[in-house]
């Protein structure tokens, strides 16, 4: 059976680098919605005693991410349409904010945008080549920028909240037969930064969560794509 995590080696506690492997691989889509996490069996794919991933697995409950099952188990929760479109919409207001923002900065947008366009060159050539895990993990990088460029860090918790319960319906942005728009979204956004055009840096996002979205939405329920306005 292919492992869904790797051996831990670093400076950071265990409890840390248990966490950020199990979480990156919940939002990366490798651990699958309703798997049971059994600490022994995770302690041995990452190398680690048991203890320091339980405490990891604690704090991802906490957070959401994961859930108890009635014996007090762990589980990836499977996320419901309805779950799934009440969080996108609070992406879509939170994430414009933050993009408005960054297009409102007085000095220093182009050094974001220079950094945003390049993270964007690194997902589109994931994308091209066809990993998932890298594409996925430099979408979160590229998003979690600009909301770190916004300066608003009560935001940008509450943002990352939000992606972590999305979980492994992330990864649905790119299986069955994803078409990408003629200009990524995130191209339009790095040139509303660099002209200082806020305006368009919140369309550019609401492009973005709402295209991808829909795709998403689609593939948890069919019907529920009738249920949103994200034209």
């Amino acid at each position: 059976m292919n492992q869904s995590l790797s051996p831990i080696a670093g400076q950071l506690s265990l409890s840390e680098l248990a966490y950020q492997q199990i979480r990156n691989a919940i939002v990366q889509g490798r651990l699958e919605s309703g798997r049971r996490l059994v600490y022994r069996t995770l302690a041995e794919e990452l190398g680690i005693s048991p203890t320091p991933v339980r405490d990891a697995i604690q704090r991802l409950v906490s957070d959401g991410a994961l859930q108890l099952d009635d014996r007090g188990v762990a589980i990836v929760p499977v996320i419901t349409a309805d779950t799934y479109i009440e969080i996108i919409n609070l992406r879509l207001n939170l994430e414009s904010v933050a993009a408005q923002a960054v297009a409102l900065m007085p000095e220093g947008r182009d050094d974001v945008a220079d950094q945003l366009e390049a993270i964007h060159r690194g997902v589109a050539d994931s994308q091209r080549q066809g990993r998932v895990n890298d594409a996925l993990h430099g979408n979160e990088q590229f998003h979690f920028h600009y909301l770190h460029a916004a300066h608003m860090p009560v935001l940008e918790e509450l943002v990352r909240s939000l992606w972590l319960r999305c979980g492994p319906s992330l990864r649905l942005a790119y299986s069955n037969g994803f078409q990408p728009l003629p200009v990524h979204p995130h191209l339009r956004l790095i040139q509303a930064i660099r002209r200082a055009d806020p305006i368009e840096a919140r369309l550019a996002v609401e492009e973005d969560l709402k295209y991808a979205g829909k795709h998403i939405l689609s593939q948890l329920d069919a019907d529920a794509v009738h249920r949103v306005d994200w034209d």
